[in-house]
């Protein structure tokens, strides 16, 4: 698969950089330590009030990063994050929040992890100094802030994503403590407002995903159909998808199918072949159809992959099947999210979901 692209459809990362140990301390955004200005040699413009987030994860992780955010009533606010990152949304620019997005690879980024001190990368330093960063690369103690701060952002909040042994809470209550510890309250009642952790899309997004699945021949609103992640061992069995696939058809359902490139490249042609003979098929969508689709979708039925957590940034209704992975931990935010676990290992056949139990759920979603 093509490096960067396949990124979009990836499943979550299971080992990072590990973090430094050095302390450092961030400021709680009393304003920035200089004036706009020259700093480090660059001339930049201060931009101050702007969230931007940094992510070196996979879609999934990038989606509930940006959710967390959204619980932050500065967030709600402003009206806007800039995401640099490594996974691609697509473009969620006219969506409301408004998000706008930039590949962290092209931005200099390797210098945040460099042992030598070096040039600070003026691209990255325009786009950090004087705003309001929201740092999943590292915790405080990391190089990635340490180094983060010399760019003189107005606030600096450092987190590191991954679950700390023995989690049985969601990942984002994990992270909101962190970022709380670092002053910063989020209301109490965030984890029940699910309207909060969702954008308002612009009706121009949700008209072009309309047209694309009636391209790809979807007559009227369609349920859709992922039965694919970056892990094996995250996949429900094909079988099970096209046994809900049929069961919501026989019900009156529009349904499609969704397959991203890691499916392309891993899948047999017999597969692929197989969803083709009895389904609309989209085929690796960029990553602007995809979240286009997304938007338009009557509903989505997924394993715990990227387009999940997209779907439910985006509001729209999903049952999400988990196997090897914790719903209690990983699950789509959001309201009419539904997420079903199961027993990979002791299971394989099935996992001991049954699909009928996926199919009642899809239909409620989609009412």
């Amino acid at each position: 698969m093509g490096a960067g692209y396949a990124d979009h459809w990836s499943g979550r990362q299971n080992e990072r950089r590990a973090s430094e140990t050095a302390p450092s301390q961030s400021r709680l955004g009393s304003g920035p330590r200089s004036s706009p200005g020259e700093v480090g040699g660059a001339i930049i413009r201060s931009v101050a009030g702007k969230w931007v987030i940094l992510h070196a994860g996979a879609l999934g992780d990038l989606v509930l990063t940006v959710q967390l955010a959204l619980g932050l009533d500065e967030v709600q606010r402003g009206r806007q994050l800039h995401l640099l990152a490594r996974a691609c949304p697509g473009d969620l620019s006219e969506c409301m929040p408004s998000i706008t997005f930039e590949s962290l690879e092209t931005l200099g980024a390797h210098w945040l992890y460099a042992e030598q001190g070096g040039a600070l990368p003026p691209a990255l330093l325009q786009r950090i100094h004087g705003r309001r960063v929201l740092n999943a690369l590292g915790d405080t103690t990391s190089m990635t802030h340490r180094k983060l701060d010399r760019l003189e952002p107005v606030q600096l909040l450092s987190f590191d994503p991954r679950p700390r042994p023995g989690l049985r809470t969601h990942i984002t209550r994990q992270w909101q403590r962190d970022v709380e510890r670092q002053g910063i309250l989020f209301p109490k009642c965030i984890h029940q407002k699910g309207g909060s952790r969702r954008l308002r899309v612009s009706p121009k997004l949700e008209a072009h995903g309309r047209r694309l699945l009636a391209e790809a021949g979807c007559a009227g609103p369609a349920v859709l159909i992922h039965p694919g992640s970056g892990g094996r061992e995250k996949c429900w069995p094909l079988a099970c998808f096209l046994d809900v696939g049929r069961q919501l058809r026989r019900g009156g359902r529009a349904v499609c199918f969704l397959v991203g490139p890691v499916e392309l490249e891993r899948w047999s042609a017999a597969d692929i072949e197989s969803i083709a003979r009895e389904f609309p098929l989209v085929q690796a969508p960029p990553a602007d159809t995809l979240a286009c689709v997304l938007a338009a979708g009557r509903a989505l039925v997924a394993n715990d992959t990227g387009p999940a957590h997209l779907a439910a940034l985006l509001g729209t209704p999903s049952v999400t099947v988990f196997g090897a992975t914790s719903p209690h931990v990983w699950a789509p935010l959001g309201p009419q999210q539904a997420a079903l676990g199961g027993d990979a290992e002791g299971r394989p056949d099935d996992w001991g979901i049954a699909p009928g139990a996926v199919v009642e759920l899809t239909k409620q979603a989609a009412e």
